[in-house]
């Protein structure tokens, strides 16, 4: 799909695999890509599991993560950023 793309952040997900969070550019436009790229014979490969969101979408999109940021808080699924539960 990307006909450039730049790596902006990433983070292993296990052995094998890792997101990736990139701009990238199709047919003219840039996007936020945020996927799945799995080792295969040394290299890494984009997968099918992931979202691309345009920039216009982006508000949209990060209240969205927000919303699901706050209901992990209160079920408390996450950790405080001192590492307490």
């Amino acid at each position: 799909m990307a006909e450039d793309s730049q790596v902006v952040a990433s983070f292993q997900k296990n052995s094998q695999e890792e997101f990736r969070f990139t701009i990238t550019s199709f047919r003219g436009n840039e996007y936020a890509d945020i996927r799945i790229y799995y080792e295969n014979d040394g290299d890494f490969l984009p997968s099918r599991k992931g979202i691309t969101v345009s920039p216009e979408s982006w508000k949209s999109f990060r209240s969205c993560l927000d919303e699901l940021e706050s209901e992990l808080r209160e079920r408390k699924l996450l950790k405080d950023e001192e590492g307490d539960g």
